[in-house]
């Protein structure tokens, strides 16, 4: 039965990404003379309401089921633990974000912007509500599904050596969680991600410690993608641009 329910999450997950595709045909249809701004205006309300509904969806469902798997039967830290393990993921994610973005850059020969990011920053220039989305629910719904509808579900089904386990489900779920972002160029850097999430998550019992330490994360990427920006264009300095940059494409959302 806990099957059923991640495969629902994952469904759900599915839906809320394409739930802007019908809103976006029948724009096109009844105003044919709109430019891409205007219908991407248009459009991201919808996109917004999407997130909040199918945040809410999981949610629920995530508390319907009875049957957790084995990372949430098995012990949970404590509060003050629990925060420990918040604060410290994040840096641990940072890092971790860093030395791969870097080894992805000048090792594999990958270009430093990601195309996601650019685009969800783009988004949010564009209708400021969406930071909501980025930060907050974005975060959650990717938890639940990557976390505990994906990484959880496999890490159950391989049995002896959880090390093992944890490497094919984190693997698993990284690719995945590139997938849908459509960024292969940094794939890498979600790999490297899914593990760090994953390993919160394991380490602590808890599914909330992975969901605070991404939603932080996306927090403080957007906050300092949307302030270098208008630094930059202020300043307008090319080598600061250039060292700024370096910084923050490799902080991906």
């Amino acid at each position: 039965m806990r099957q059923l329910y991640s495969a629902l999450i994952i469904v759900v997950f599915i839906a809320v990404q394409l739930a802007a595709l019908p809103v976006t045909v029948i724009y096109s249809f009844t105003n044919p003379e709109m430019t891409p701004s205007e219908m991407l205006g248009s459009v991201l309300p919808w996109q917004a309401v999407a997130f909040v509904i199918g945040t809410a969806i999981v949610i629920a469902i995530g508390h319907i089921h009875k049957n957790k798997n084995r990372i949430e039967r098995g012990p949970q830290s404590d509060i003050p633990v629990t925060i420990a393990w918040i604060v410290g993921g994040v840096f641990l994610a940072y890092g971790s974000q860093i030395a791969a973005g870097l080894i992805n850059v000048y090792l594999l020969g990958n270009p430093l912007e990601s195309e996601n990011t650019a685009g969800i920053i783009e988004m949010i220039q564009s209708a400021p509500f969406m930071i909501l989305v980025v930060a907050i629910f974005g975060p959650i719904l990717e938890e639940y599904v990557f976390r505990r509808a994906i990484f959880a579900e496999i890490y159950e089904l391989i049995p002896g050596s959880r090390i093992v386990g944890f490497l094919i489900a984190g693997l698993v779920s990284g690719l995945v969680f590139a997938l849908a972002h459509m960024d292969f160029t940094h794939i890498l850097i979600y790999i490297t991600m899914a593990y760090v999430f994953s390993f919160l998550y394991v380490i602590s019992g808890r599914l909330l410690v992975p969901v605070l330490v991404h939603m932080i994360m996306n927090g403080i990427v957007v906050g300092i993608q949307l302030a270098a920006s208008d630094y930059i264009e202020n300043m307008d300095m090319e080598q600061l641009q250039q060292s700024v940059n370096l910084i923050y494409d490799i902080l991906i959302l």
